[in-house]
């Protein structure tokens, strides 16, 4: 630790020395001792040095009287010494209160008081914890340059930074999501150990990057300090050092002072720590998109029916730590403006398209899977699905919801501009029905929106009778079916077409009621008959009978089914 104003006042020279200003002010640090009696103050002044003076330079000059300590301060000056007499006898009241109001020391010496003999004990005191700083620095190098040559993963260096900082330590990635955490392994007499779960560092995380203090990291890419008022755990300290490479921010060491504040030494360990840490991290970040992908292709496999589910792929999905016999509802999710999204908040060329889309959909999928570690997690193109493990009783469209709206949460908080749409499938209570339950879930979204455009979720216990249709999507027959009561429609223009539908849509609405169907479609109840005649007329059919009425409906039904 740097040497303060107060540990030079215990050195003998000082002994008979009290302060009149800025007590509050002594834990200023010291870099130097120098002596203040040329009339040019403005060029002499300099940061975190402590100035001896006899009042020479400013005794007759009021105005500099009244400007000097606030210029000392602006400066960063540590402090100034006074030793009254030929020139001196008093400070200004006013230069007395412009001190205790900036917290500035002012220690008055007794008469008499040798410059050379203060500046003497005084800098033998600052080169011997100068000394001692650097002794510890090269110590910090030698143990992270060891760590960094044993090829130690992200935990041992986090460690390994723990120890040299005697502080709990947390490694976050570029979006300042938890990569690893350790806590100082050394117990500290005034402190008990303090241990806190994977959850509570992950909420520190979120509540540091909502106070705004990350982005200015973000910005300045330099080390600072924070303190943070948590609702639980009261005030708090941090110290947050970006781990640049070639000047990009692969992610961030963020040192909590739940034991002692950083010293200055420490401050450039963690810079220094940061190097390390980059290649750590990089090592990591590559491993896990190996894995990501390997995992994906996997998930996309079994989803789309292109392996055999038997007992090999039981093993294949174990050995990527994916557990195949458990209860699933699968939740797909269609990303509807990611391109705007994509444009508006990356810049990435036109030869990077796919791999920062990949990197992109990542990013999101870690937003889900943050707080939600259950889910297994895919995504290709402009579609996120997930595998959310569902308990089986008669609650589990509610179970779904739920789940969906957490998901919802976490992509409103990290993305709100983005807009999605969802399709939930049944449960899945056997692997191998995977494949028809993606399928459900693929067409409850594709059917949900063509029904209902605005709703944004649908799930499949609510498509009543597409449940079925769905499911005959890909028999001819019934195409052939669809053909014969409302193929005609398909010969007539696209426009008039599309008028037809509708019309025939709000007569069914309207349960045959003419009037009621003609306020829907905001039309004349004369043009109503017109255009229902029109549709008899065209497929030769009696809307009186019900029999022609329930082909109609069936038929309208089966329209949307089709692309």
């Amino acid at each position: 630790m740097a040497v303060q104003v107060a540990d030079l006042l215990k050195l003998p020279t000082f002994r008979l020395s009290h302060t009149l200003a800025g007590v509050r002010g002594l834990i200023r640090e010291v870099e130097y001792i120098d002596v203040l009696e040329h009339p040019d103050i403005d060029v002499l002044i300099k940061p975190r040095v402590l100035y001896l003076t006899s009042g020479f330079a400013f005794h007759e000059n009021e105005q500099l009287q009244e400007t000097l300590i606030a210029h000392m301060e602006d400066i960063g000056a540590a402090g100034l010494v006074v030793e009254p007499g030929r020139y001196l006898t008093l400070l200004s009241s006013q230069m007395i209160e412009e001190a205790n109001r900036l917290q500035f020391p002012i220690v008055e010496l007794p008469q008499g008081a040798v410059f050379a003999n203060i500046i003497r004990e005084g800098l033998e005191q600052i080169f011997l914890q100068q000394s001692a700083i650097l002794r510890r620095s090269q110590e910090i190098q030698r143990q992270l340059t060891q760590v960094a040559f044993s090829g130690a993963n992200l935990q041992k260096i986090s460690q390994t930074i723990a120890n040299l900082m005697g502080n709990t330590i947390i490694v976050a990635d570029q979006n300042f999501s938890l990569l690893s955490f350790a806590f100082w392994e050394k117990e500290h007499k005034n402190h008990k150990r303090k241990a806190y779960v994977g959850r509570t560092l992950d909420q520190y995380l979120y509540n540091l990057e909502r106070t705004g203090f990350i982005d200015k990291i973000r910005k300045t890419k330099k080390a600072d300090r924070v303190e943070v008022l948590f609702s639980k755990q009261g005030e708090q300290a941090w110290v947050v050092v970006p781990v640049l490479v070639n000047d990009e921010i692969l992610g961030y060491i963020a040192v909590l002072e739940d034991y002692h504040r950083m010293r200055e030494e420490d401050w450039g360990a963690l810079v220094q720590a940061a190097t390390v840490t980059g290649m750590a991290i990089y090592k990591q970040v590559v491993e896990e998109e190996v894995a990501r992908r390997q995992r994906n292709d996997f998930l996309f496999h079994v989803l789309e029916g292109q392996l055999p589910l038997g007992q090999e792929v039981v093993e294949q999905a174990k050995s990527l730590q994916i557990s195949l016999h458990t209860t699933w509802s699968i939740i797909q999710i269609e990303l509807v403006n990611l391109e705007e999204y994509r444009r508006r908040h990356f810049a990435d060329s036109v030869q990077e398209e796919a791999a920062s889309r990949q990197r992109d959909l990542a990013i999101l999928i870690d937003q889900l899977t943050a707080k939600q570690k259950d889910l297994i997690v895919a995504c290709k193109q402009e579609w996120i699905t997930v595998l959310c493990p569902m308990t089986v009783n008669s609650h589990a469209r509610e179970q779904a919801m739920q789940r969906v709206e957490v998901i919802k949460q976490e992509l409103q908080r990290f993305a709100p501009e983005l807009e999605i749409a969802v399709g939930v499938s049944r449960v899945c209570e056997d692997y191998r029905q995977l494949p028809l339950a993606y399928r459900e879930a693929k067409e409850t979204l594709e059917i949900g929106r063509n029904l209902d455009p605005l709703a944004r979720v649908y799930c499949f216990w609510d498509l009543g009778v597409y449940q079925i249709l769905t499911k005959l999507k890909d028999m001819p027959e019934l195409k052939e079916y669809y053909e014969a009561i409302l193929g005609r429609f398909d010969q007539l223009d696209t426009l008039t077409r599309s008028e037809f539908v509708k019309t025939l849509e709000a007569y069914f609405i309207a349960n045959g009621n003419i009037f009621k169907a003609a306020q829907l479609l905001y039309l004349h109840r004369n043009s109503m008959t017109y255009r229902l005649k029109r549709i008899q007329d065209l497929l030769g059919v009696d809307l009186d009978d019900s029999e022609v009425r329930f082909n109609l409906q069936l038929a309208l039904k089966i329209r949307k089914v089709f692309p």
